[in-house]
């Protein structure tokens, strides 16, 4: 009998090695049935039972979902039942029982159940130290997260996939493209890039043509979001020969209709609808539902631009059923926006604000998933022609409220979140328990020396980094240089660091605790003042800057909600010339601003918002500004309403979004007194000696120049208060470590900011090093618990870049993280002499909080203006916060 089970095992395992599953289902049922017949369980110790028990089991139940047999699943769950017994002792069975099981869940469709088996299988391999079931139960974790556009995830997994592979690993090339595809549906195009090319060297040197037409299609995807339509034709056309020539059908048809689309914004449409149609019909014959629904996507905008918009909606209608079908959450979001605009277009504006409703509901699903700051807001950058699309078809419906709702969900909420939630710090990670930990940590120091040194021996440049000074002594007679690092270290340094700083909170416990925060709808906008977290005489205006319409929306206590729509082509022209020529001449020295030009920006913006207030808006005190686009960059305080300056009867303030109003408030205000740190560096001798090279392309040759009024500066604040003085090397030394210390920090000195790279901007200490925003905001250089202000009078601190998701990138963004519910920042440089007075009079006017910081620096200003200082000296500083 004992040899009678064993003999039916082997031809079941046999049978199984050849496919012939009929004969194993039978030779596993027989075996099976003896072990549970009574004659047998005589023969057989019960350890021995249970041992063959649970390997037939979970054959058989591998047979059966081979066959499409519903009986599967309960036996992989017997099999994992039957092992479970022997405390370990039968763990690889189990192991390959879950496996076989979350495989089978994954073909049905259940994500969910598959991701619970796949991540047991992985912790069970773990304990087994089986890498190759970890490297397979990562990778195929990795999938699911990818199908289900939990990306962050899907990129985590398959880096842990990645890393158990190796070098020499047979699936490194599956790994590598997989990642591809997580960040280029992350938006990271440029390291999707990265991430085909090196799974196309694997897949050549091993000779494996399906995966390299793989890896060039995707490529050629990637170049199309990028709108290099040209690059991504000719990819696609090598993929398609690749894939021709080793008969893979279904890539084929693929690249066929990617090929269509291409050719279509390339103003080609005869020769795209034949590709496409090539390729509906190879996926028809095939039954491949989810390249279908994307080639019926695209014959319907071949249908749009021949005017046939039944047609269209028809296709775009039957690729939305096809990718419910077969669960495909992103081309559902795709299929449904494109359904919202045939219908807006048609002007049915009913059904087109139906669809694309779900398409935002889905994407703010897909969102929520995201933690990583970097991730989700490359990801916020995607869903911009969307929240485009529903805000301008709410405005044209007269649904004002959701209008605005609309636009507060549309901007990247990153910093929201960041504010919302407690650091992750990585230094807390076990290493000694962990040697991957230990690794990763490894390499983060290694990368953030580099870049250490990278900040330090910055290439000084043409421009002008620090306020003006008299410069007599300087070798560089054409003025003061600015700073600028290398574009393609700098970008590929900081990228590989937040990689790996993203690796290592994800290991973190309280990674899985971060939460997404939600925007406020307009009943919480009004609450504000009833909960009086504002002022009575405050008003908040929003603005939405898209490619063709700007959306301003004023709300205030007593009224209702007021908007301004532009959509006139030559009135936003108009607005963007008058902005540039606003730009060009307040921030140049020696040029003034013209009141006709301040007085005719006013009206754009706010002219006809304050006249439908029933006073006129002269009962408003206070202006919250929650900018968009390069309006980030705009002084509104130097704005004219025909009687004076807008800082002349309104404070002003910036804040990102609206709904970081009661997160800030949380924090607490900015009254009562307060300790004060002040930083001056006016010594910057060390960066002009000897010049340094770090690379052929990154050096520091001139240096930076003295700041005169820095110290004069520092000591007037000094005297108005009890104040720590740090002057020169003193800042470098003392600054990270005393911080926290303290509530008011004013900080005096050079500063630059990076456009290519804004998260390596900071503040420059005297010997050239740099406080970056990466260190502030990942590396905890300043981090504090009780601060309410901090004043940086160093030259454009408060420039940052801008995403187009209106994600702020920069000093701003991480000073607010490292706990400053306010700043006061500069927009561009200004002379010392004027900078050092202005802050003198604010510093003199707040007091610790005697009077609110935005009400101290509008009067400050409003000094400057009695004394006929131009808009230069006075208009770049601005307060973010809400004290």
């Amino acid at each position: 009998m004992h040899g009678d089970i064993d003999s039916f095992i082997q031809a079941g395992f046999d049978s199984l090695s050849r496919n012939e599953l009929v004969d194993a289902l039978a030779s596993f049922a027989s075996a099976r049935d003896l072990l549970c017949g009574e004659a047998d369980q005589s023969l057989l110790e019960p350890i021995e039972r249970d041992a063959r028990l649970a390997i037939v089991c979970t054959y058989l139940g591998h047979a059966y979902a081979l066959s499409e047999d519903p009986r599967a699943q309960d036996t992989l769950h017997q099999a994992i039942e039957i092992a479970g017994r022997s405390q370990n002792l039968f763990a690889p069975v189990e192991l390959q029982a879950r496996l076989f099981l979350a495989e089978h869940y994954t073909d049905k469709g259940l994500y969910a159940r598959a991701l619970t088996q796949f991540d047991i299988a992985y912790n069970l391999a773990a304990f087994l130290h089986d890498k190759t079931a970890m490297e397979l139960s990562a990778g195929h974790l990795g999938s699911i997260c990818l199908y289900t556009s939990r990306l962050e995830q899907a990129c985590d997994w398959f880096l842990v996939a990645l890393e158990l592979a190796g070098d020499d690993g047979a699936n490194k090339k599956v790994w590598l493209g997989s990642l591809g595809l997580s960040f280029s549906e992350l938006g990271q195009y440029d390291r999707a890039i990265d991430y085909y090319q090196s799974a196309f060297a694997v897949a050549q040197d091993s000779g494996d043509r399906e995966t390299m037409s793989i890896c060039l299609g995707a490529q050629g995807n990637a170049r199309f979001e990028q709108e290099r339509y040209d690059e991504a034709q000719m990819l696609y056309e090598q993929a398609q020969e690749i894939a021709t020539a080793c008969g893979d059908r279904r890539r084929l048809n693929v690249w066929l209709g990617n090929q269509g689309i291409a050719l279509l914004r390339q103003n080609q449409p005869q020769k795209a609808s034949e590709k496409i149609e090539q390729a509906i019909t190879i996926a028809r014959q095939d039954a491949d539902l989810r390249s279908l629904a994307a080639h019926l996507d695209s014959l319907s905008e071949c249908k749009i631009a021949k005017g046939e918009m039944q047609g269209a909606f028809a296709a775009e209608l039957e690729a939305l059923d096809l990718s419910r079908q077969v669960f495909d959450r992103l081309g559902e979001r795709i299929y449904l926006t494109n359904l919202g605009k045939i219908k807006a277009r048609g002007g049915e504006l009913n059904p087109a604000f139906a669809f694309f409703k779900e398409a935002v509901d889905l994407f703010d699903e897909q969102r929520a998933t995201i933690k990583a700051d970097d991730l989700k807001t490359t990801f916020a950058n995607r869903g911009q022609d969307l929240y485009r699309q529903i805000i301008e078809v709410c405005f044209r419906m007269g649904r004002r409220v959701e209008a605005l709702e609309y636009v507060g969900r549309a901007k990247s909420r990153a910093l929201i979140d960041l504010l919302a939630n407690s650091p992750v710090d990585i230094s807390e990670l076990d290493i000694e328990s962990d040697s991957s930990i230990a690794a990763l940590k490894h390499r983060e120091a290694d990368l953030r020396a580099q870049i250490a040194a990278l900040e330090r021996l910055l290439v000084e440049d043409e421009g002008n980094v620090s306020r003006e000074t008299d410069n007599k002594n300087s070798d560089d007679k054409d003025g003061l240089r600015r700073a600028q690092p290398s574009q393609t270290d700098t970008r590929k340094l900081y990228g590989e660091w937040r990689e790996v700083v993203n690796q290592l909170k994800r290991r973190h416990p309280d990674y899985a605790s971060l939460i997404a925060t939600s925007t406020l709808t307009y009943d919480d906008m009004r609450k504000l003042w009833l909960d009086k977290m504002l002022e009575d005489g405050t008003c908040v205006v929003e603005f939405y800057y898209a490619s063709d319409y700007l959306l301003v929306s004023l709300i205030t206590k007593d009224n209702e909600l007021i908007t301004h729509h532009i959509d006139d082509a030559e009135t936003l022209d108009d607005l963007q010339n008058d902005l540039f020529s606003f730009f060009e001449m307040s921030s140049t020295e020696g040029w003034e601003v013209p009141v006709s030009l301040s007085k005719r920006l006013y009206k754009t913006l706010f002219g006809q918002l304050f006249a439908s207030l029933p006073d006129g808006g002269n009962s408003i005190d206070r202006l919250i500004v929650v900018p968009h686009g390069n309006l980030y960059h705009f002084p509104f305080a130097a704005l004219h309403d025909g009687h004076g300056y807008l800082c002349q009867s309104k404070a002003v303030s910036y804040l990102p979004a609206i709904s970081l109003i009661p997160i800030l408030k949380a924090s607490g205000g900015a009254s009562g007194a307060s300790k004060y740190l002040v930083s001056a560096i006016s010594d910057y001798s060390a960066t002009r000696k000897n010049g340094m090279v770090f690379s052929s392309t990154l050096r520091s040759s001139a240096g930076l120049e003295d700041l005169t009024y820095t110290m004069e500066e520092a000591q007037s604040i000094k005297s108005l208060s009890d104040a720590v003085l740090l002057t020169n090397e003193e800042v470098k030394e003392a600054l990270p470590e005393i911080f926290g210390q303290y509530e008011v920090v004013h900080f005096a000195g050079h500063a630059i900011f990076n456009n290519e790279e804004p998260m390596a901007s900071g503040l420059v200490l005297n010997d050239g090093s740099i406080l970056s925003a990466a260190a502030i905001l990942e590396g905890s250089a300043l981090r504090t618990r009780m601060g309410k202000l901090l004043v940086l009078s160093a030259c454009q601190t408060g420039v940052n870049a801008v995403t187009q998701g209106g994600e702020i990138l920069g000093l701003a963004r991480a000073l607010m993280y490292a706990g400053m519910p306010n700043l006061v920042l500069s927009l561009w440089e200004v002379a010392d002499r004027s900078t050092a007075s202005l802050m003198e009079d604010f510093h003199a006017l707040w007091q610790g909080g005697k009077i609110s910081v935005a009400q101290a620096l509008r009067q400050a200003q409003m000094h400057a203006i009695d004394k006929k200082q131009p808009v230069h000296a006075w208009a770049p500083f601005i307060h973010f916060g809400i004290d």
